[in-house]
């Protein structure tokens, strides 16, 4: 792990959900209350992923939300430290973090590169990559501003348009082998498969189509109960 942010751990409870402006849709009140649920029912890493918004409008989103997550740190009995992350956007999770707790920044292949991203950045701010295989985990574990590796897609996913190729169970346990990181598996991940996941060498998993709009709680804690 990177010096960079010493205590970041997983959260206990293996679960990243992502908030993801195509599947809730982008209205703020609908966004606040969807990070608002998800913290009642005991998610801690909560990441927004607004691709398609402007920086003002994800902005606009995000900002409500470090609000939240103060809110909830420190709350007796709840265990992990809630911690936001924001896709994509190194000058809003810099913004964000100035005057409140660390926020994370997460960022892909095609986005800036951590090291550059990170002079941008507060020191306490945690970067986590997007890794597609056993090269690209390997780099990132060399790489001292990278705090948290994303290995996948492990499965079959629908929320990019154009995927990158599945690397499977096998992937996510290559990934462990060269990594010594956080190292969380995305891509087509529900509740049945959030334990093969972890089972293979994953702290965590990130979720985005499980997470159902329409019954975030049930979903959430579906969720939950599988990685429980």
């Amino acid at each position: 792990m990177s010096a960079h942010a010493p205590s970041l751990r997983p959260p206990a409870n293996r679960l990243y959900a992502i908030v993801d402006t195509g599947c809730f849709g982008s209205e703020a009140e609908i966004v606040t209350s969807a990070v608002r649920t998800l913290l009642d029912c005991g998610a801690r890493w909560i990441q927004l992923r607004a691709k398609a918004a402007p920086d003002l409008a994800a902005w606009r989103l995000a900002e409500p939300l470090r609000r939240i997550l103060e809110e909830a740190s420190g709350v007796e009995g709840e265990g992990d430290e809630p911690l936001l992350w924001i896709n994509d956007n190194a000058a809003i999770a810099s913004a964000l973090t100035t005057g409140g707790p660390p926020v994370g920044l997460h960022l892909g292949q095609d986005d800036l590169p951590p090291a550059v991203a990170r002079r941008f950045l507060p020191a306490e701010c945690p970067i986590g990559l997007s890794t597609h295989g056993h090269a690209q985990a390997a780099e990132a574990e060399t790489d001292p501003a990278v705090d948290v590796l994303a290995i996948g897609p492990v499965f079959g996913t629908a929320t990019k348009e154009r995927p990158d190729p599945v690397v499977g169970l096998g992937g996510v346990a290559r990934a462990r082998q060269v990594s010594s990181k956080p190292l969380v598996g995305i891509g087509g991940i529900d509740a049945e498969g959030a334990p093969r996941v972890i089972e293979a060498g994953a702290d965590a998993v990130a979720v985005i189509s499980a997470l159902d709009p329409g019954d975030l709680a049930a979903s959430c804690r579906g969720l939950l109960r599988a990685l429980a």
